[in-house]
């Protein structure tokens, strides 16, 4: 039961505030590339958005809770916080979902007609009732096992909720790495590899051959996109579904490698030499569904 919990409320700027109305104007001649109504698309989802987050606000305070508004991109001291409600699409949960550990996280979309939202089954319209129900502790929710990243180089873990991409910082350049899995150890040549959780099996990963796997699977998978086909060369490592005790390494051969985390907004530097471990986190996230 979470009667009085400490509240982050993190939310993210809308794309009419940072294109069009933006103080430093870097985007104002964007203005000429598009027509009266396609700005006023972004005009409208730009005011349902901060509307809705209005809103949310408001209902936090009616029931004389205390909560942190800190914008999406900020640095943030999770560990402060018991609930942690996301207001926006995918993009502003999983960067909520790569930082904390024990708390709860409540996705709520601020748009739907407009954002995916696939982890935030709030929304403006239900936000109260649910929100009630949050507080007396009789709601549904919905674990989601995580990657967890250690890095040789002493860097601190992160965790990941749906996939990392290990390749080459430039996307026309050839990735090389080693990968080691259990006592295999081959040097691969490819467009980078996948390894994903069962929440990002639908997303990259599959689109480069993986499987599907039902969310509440706590197996990780990886997978080498277009392996370098050479003259002699044969691939042992060319994907798999891990059970969960299981793990693997990735070591780059690369001066310019990168392991993007959730997509393109995380990007760590991976270059010669660098190793990076995968395995499933010990850190399952607990996600308010309904």
């Amino acid at each position: 039961m979470l009667s009085k919990p400490k509240i982050l409320l993190l939310y993210k700027n809308s794309t009419y505030a940072s294109y069009f109305l933006s103080s430093r104007r870097r985007f104002a001649p964007l203005q000429g590339l598009f027509n009266s109504r396609e700005i006023q698309r972004f005009r409208q989802t730009h005011q349902n958005h901060f509307e809705g987050l209005s809103y949310v606000e408001a209902v936090l305070k009616s029931q004389q809770l205390k909560f942190a508004k800190i914008c999406r991109g900020s640095s943030v001291d999770y560990s402060r916080f018991d609930l942690v409600i996301s207001f926006g699409g995918d993009g502003t949960f999983l960067e909520a979902a790569r930082n904390i550990k024990g708390q709860l996280i409540w996705g709520v979309n601020s748009d739907p007609h407009w954002s995916v939202g696939r982890f935030c089954c709030g929304t403006v319209e239900n936000f109260e009732p649910v929100l009630k129900s949050v507080l007396k502790g009789k709601f549904v929710s919905k674990t989601f096992h995580r990657l967890r990243l250690t890095f040789n180089d002493g860097a601190q873990r992160m965790h990941a909720l749906n996939d990392i991409l290990i390749c080459h910082q430039n996307p026309a350049a050839m990735s090389r790495y080693y990968v080691k899995l259990g006592h295999t150890k081959e040097e691969q040549r490819s467009s980078g590899m996948w390894i994903s959780t069962a929440a990002g099996s639908s997303g990259g990963i599959h689109s480069a051959g993986g499987r599907i796997l039902p969310d509440k699977s706590p197996w990780i998978q990886y997978r080498p996109r277009e392996l370098h086909r050479g003259r002699g060369v044969s691939y042992q490592l060319k994907g798999a579904v891990l059970k969960s005790t299981q793990g693997l390494s990735v070591t780059s051969l690369m001066r310019e490698g990168a392991v993007f985390v959730d997509g393109s907004h995380v990007r760590l530097p991976f270059s010669f030499g660098a190793t990076v471990k995968i395995n499933r986190s010990f850190y399952p996230l607990k996600v308010v569904w309904s």
